[in-house]
């Protein structure tokens, strides 16, 4: 049975038909792109024009074009456009600074600058081509040896994949459990693209080295991030599950390791993507699109992986920017069971509900489902949950106050709903072990709590937004506190060994909670020193934490400038009407908006004791 449904051509990945190889465009002929074009000059008359399409191909080994530069033909397997590769002429200012940003040393005196840049970075619009949009990641300059692939020693390759699998494929899980463990090399039946992508990866976030001295890794990543365009690899067909698993990784990296408007949009085309080949909707696919019919059963089921780690790129990005989703999870048909629990006693399959109330009772045919699947599924749940409170923070300034605060209730008895329908000792910050609860189920499980917890912090924000100064509004402030000495509870449990195996994008709500215990701190009202002292415990250990995934994570680095901007340009006392001008300017942890409010906040603080700030 096929892995891949099949779309108009025929199926994707299989055999390219002999005439598409006949008049296949050789790979340099067709990324040729004239130097001085590059430069802003006139086009040399002798240069022929990089949109031309030159009929070299497989009947004629040698072209002309390819002889005079000194090169060798080359066919890729997939299917090119003519013309530069994307992203190959200007880029805007955030994408040209990025690789030199990467490897600045952070300078403790440059920290407002650099958050500054931070929001810049993420606001910053593509102002270019159209191919802007659609390349998330500035080419640079590689080596031949680096373009022509890496040569990595069969047992570097054993190594790195031993080491996807323990922790990354726990954080993005692209490949199912049960799949790894009954599979001694699962790689030999991926293909080659999705390998290389898979193991350059693991490379770079581990800070291996290679045996070859001469391998330029982060130039190779560079190349395969420039070169992986959701157009121009599907070519009009449905990409294979193999390649849709490499735009899934590709994507998570680029979001966590250059977050911003580029890795965004690559967010979208690819949700987009899963929308239009029906992913959503695999429970039903086979019944109602001819082209899923030959995907068998096995092959179907991790389909669904690959689906749900689009639904949580999807939660993250959007909760993060505070834009609206793609993804509308009351119409999903795409069930959460994905390890052999159609085979038990199950009635139906277990799907999001089109009602979020019904939320509890899923989580209940989950728990009596098979428990190698718990972990995964709880986690969707929960991100689902946190969805609802992320949506009702963005109707603050659409709805009345009473609306927003039936959405809220609604949403909070959901959630205490929730919370009561977990396992046993699901919410306990430490790990299990009278449950042999494994470390790395531990790190799963703490992630589906910061998901609670988030879900909270946001309650409480949108109740203080709202509520006049009095003993209302002080509860729902001391709600605030307590919810983020819990989310710094789960720091202080944290593990730095397991860290590449949690989605880092919770970190967003560590800074979302330091940002407001700092805010605690300088507020008026807390002069008890032994608060002040727990406080900034609390903030101790949320920024260590940051620092542990900064080993191998741009954005941790990233989010403590943004904090320690606030923190020192902040200097209080804070009072009612100051926290109330930062509540109306919170949106979401990485909008634009916020974070140039975070490293300017003083200046629209001091306004309010004079009443010049609205």
């Amino acid at each position: 049975m096929s892995a891949s449904p099949s779309s108009g051509g025929g199926t994707f990945g299989a055999a390219t038909s002999a005439h598409r190889l006949s008049t296949r465009v050789c790979d340099n002929c067709i990324r040729f792109v004239d130097p001085a074009s590059t430069l802003g000059t006139a086009v040399s008359d002798k240069s022929p024009s990089c949109s031309s399409k030159v009929r070299c191909d497989l009947g004629q080994p040698s072209c002309t074009r390819c002889l005079e530069r000194g090169k060798t033909c080359s066919y890729s397997t997939t299917r090119r456009r003519p013309g530069p590769a994307p992203g190959s002429g200007r880029q805007p200012r955030a994408i040209r600074n990025r690789r030199h940003s990467e490897d600045t040393t952070i300078q403790g005196n440059s920290i407002s600058e650099d958050t500054i840049s931070l929001a810049a970075a993420v606001s910053d619009l593509p102002s270019e081509s159209p191919v802007s949009l659609v390349t998330s990641h500035a080419p640079t300059q590689v080596s031949n040896q680096s373009s022509q692939g890496p040569n990595i020693l069969p047992e570097e390759e054993a190594y790195l994949a031993d080491e996807y699998f323990k922790s990354i494929n726990e954080a993005i899980p692209l490949f199912s459990t049960a799949a790894v463990l009954s599979s001694k090399n699962i790689l030999s039946d991926c293909s080659s693209e999705l390998v290389e992508a898979l193991l350059l990866i693991t490379a770079k976030l581990l800070g291996f080295k290679f045996a070859s001295t001469h391998f330029d890794l982060d130039g190779r990543i560079d190349q395969i991030l420039s070169n992986t365009t959701l157009q121009e690899d599907t070519a009009g067909d449905f990409p294979g599950l193999d390649l849709f698993r490499k735009f899934c990784l590709l994507v998570f990296y680029e979001f966590h390791q250059f977050p911003g408007q580029q890795a965004w949009v690559r967010i979208g085309k690819i949700v987009r993507l899963a929308y239009w080949m029906g992913l959503d909707r695999l429970d039903i696919i086979q019944s109602v699109s001819p082209e899923w019919s030959n995907v068998s059963d096995a092959d179907l089921q991790n389909w669904k992986l690959v689906w749900w780690c689009v639904y949580r790129l999807d939660s993250y990005a959007n909760l993060s920017s505070g834009t609206p989703y793609q993804v509308d999870e009351r119409l999903v048909n795409t069930s959460l069971n994905h390890q052999g629990q159609l085979s038990q006693d199950f009635a139906a399959p277990c799907r999001l509900p089109h009602d979020p109330r019904g939320l509890p009772d899923l989580l209940l045919l989950v728990k009596a489902g098979s428990e190698s699947s718990l972990l995964f599924n709880i986690h969707l749940i929960t991100i689902t949950v946190l969805r609802q409170f992320g949506r009702a923070m963005s109707m603050r300034y659409l709805v009345p106050y009473e609306n927003l605060m039936a959405i809220l209730l609604d949403a909070e008895r959901t959630l205490s709903a929730i919370r009561l329908a977990l396992p046993r000792n699901f919410l306990n910050p430490g790990r299990n072990a009278f449950m042999n609860e494994s470390n790395t189920n531990h790190h799963a499980r703490l992630a589906s709590v910061l998901h609670l917890h988030m879900a909270q912090l946001l309650a409480a924000l949108a109740s203080c937004y709202y509520l006049p100064e009095g003993d209302d509004w002080t509860l729902s402030w001391q709600r605030v506190l307590e919810t983020c000495q819990n989310i710094a509870g789960i720091a202080e449990k944290w593990d730095s060994n397991y860290t590449l195996t949690v989605d880092p994008a919770l970190l967003l709500i560590s800074l979302t909670a330091l940002v407001f215990l700092d805010i605690h701190k300088k507020y008026t009202e807390s002069t008890n020193t032994y608060l002040i002292s727990e406080i900034e415990n609390c903030e101790l250990l949320l920024l260590l934490q940051l620092e542990q995934f900064s080993a191998h994570w741009k954005l941790p680095s990233l989010l403590i400038l943004s904090f320690k901007s606030f923190k020192e340009s902040v200097t209080g006392p804070l009072s009612y009407p100051h926290i109330q001008l930062i509540l109306s300017r919170f949106e979401s942890p990485l909008h634009p908006r916020w974070l140039q409010f975070l490293s300017s906040a003083q200046t629209h603080l001091e306004n309010v004791i004079w009443g010049h700030d609205t």
